[in-house]
């Protein structure tokens, strides 16, 4: 997610602790899938880790409207300074990590990449379901699908700012509608894969947004904003996945999953949202972590062929070091990122506004 530092205070510092989960997450996902790591007794869940995805954009979507719910966007340098953090923001890190990708791992012909060339510019890609796996977009679909939410997102803003809370709730529930059913439809016509869908994934971002701006009585916020809370939605989630996965139910049908994730995820959003963490919101760790978590998830783009090197190079087969390895990559390689090409992009936006 890209972090906007304005009014930085308005958002809860456990929602950066639950944007990191989320990157972990993604991340030791894929570690058992490319290299078969077990997880013990938590394999099952983390073998469905894409789901995090999930959380990935119903936590964009509430963020954005808690950083923008009392500012109007309708108005051209409201707007243009809306887009202009959003490019900023987006477009340098990904630019640098695609060029990199075609250079060094790309298996593309130049011809092939010319063709595709004006689609990634412009992030396009997600549009074509069949680009998943072609070039740098297994890593970087995630971002053509947020261009997608925030290209409406002003729109979104202000059509929810005239929504009763009646009329919130019902779109709340259409929306989940949707992102269960379309799942089936996939399992049943045999279809093309909605996990890269800009539309869906605009879904999940749209509930986030209605999420946050939904008023929660102040009981029930009460009871939420509790760690109890966070761990007895913890359990749920993982029990619920890992049962799931034992009985083989539409295992790698990430998006059907949405039954069980996107009602915990709203959970645990309201309650990162509510609690009051005085450590928390000092740790310096944890902001920059935040911070990172966008050149981190780009950062596994990289990952698993230099990990194949690696692993191969030095023998590596011991199952928690091929783990601990793969965390430690990561997490050096967004660090780079993060401090080579977004630190100056923001320095770049500073100037521009």
């Amino acid at each position: 997610m890209i972090i906007d530092k304005e009014k930085a205070t308005r958002r809860a510092a456990g929602l950066d602790l639950f944007r990191i989960v989320a990157a972990v997450m993604v991340l030791l996902f894929h570690c058992h899938i490319h290299h078969e790591n077990s997880f013990g007794s938590l394999t099952g869940f983390v073998s469905m880790g894409a789901v995090f995805m999930t959380a990935f954009f119903m936590l964009s979507g509430y963020v954005l409207f808690l950083t923008y719910k009392d500012k109007s966007l309708m108005q051209a340098p409201a707007l243009k300074n809306f887009y202009l953090k959003r490019v900023f923001g987006i477009f340098p890190l990904y630019l640098v990590v695609a060029m990199l990708f075609v250079v060094t791992l790309g298996q593309e012909s130049v011809s092939q990449n010319l063709v595709l060339l004006p689609i990634e510019l412009f992030g396009l890609q997600s549009v074509f379901s069949t680009l998943f796996p072609v070039s740098h977009n297994g890593g970087t679909w995630f971002i053509s699908c947020l261009l997608f939410a925030y290209l409406a997102f002003p729109l979104m803003q202000e059509i929810v700012k005239q929504m009763s809370t009646r009329t919130k709730w019902m779109a709340l529930a259409v929306c989940t509608a949707i992102l269960f059913w379309s799942p089936l439809v996939v399992h049943t016509f045999k279809t093309d894969s909605i996990y890269s869908n800009p539309f869906f994934r605009g879904l999940e971002f749209f509930i986030g947004v209605l999420l946050c701006s939904l008023p929660i009585k102040a009981g029930v916020a009460k009871v939420l904003a509790t760690w109890k809370a966070l761990i007895a939605e913890a359990v749920l989630l993982i029990a619920g996945i890992s049962i799931a996965v034992r009985l083989n139910v539409f295992v790698g049908n990430y998006m059907l999953y949405d039954w069980i994730v996107v009602p915990l995820f709203a959970c645990m959003i309201l309650t990162l949202a509510g609690i009051k963490s005085p450590r928390l919101q000092g740790s310096a760790v944890l902001r920059y972590a935040s911070a990172a978590s966008y050149a981190f998830f780009l950062a596994q783009t990289f990952n698993t062929e230099i990990e194949n090197w690696l692993f191969a190079v030095c023998g590596i087969q011991n199952n928690v070091l091929q783990i601990a390895v793969s965390v430690t990559l990561c997490s050096l390689i967004a660090v780079a990122l993060h401090e080579l090409v977004e630190k100056p992009s923001a320095k770049m936006l500073k100037k521009k506004l």
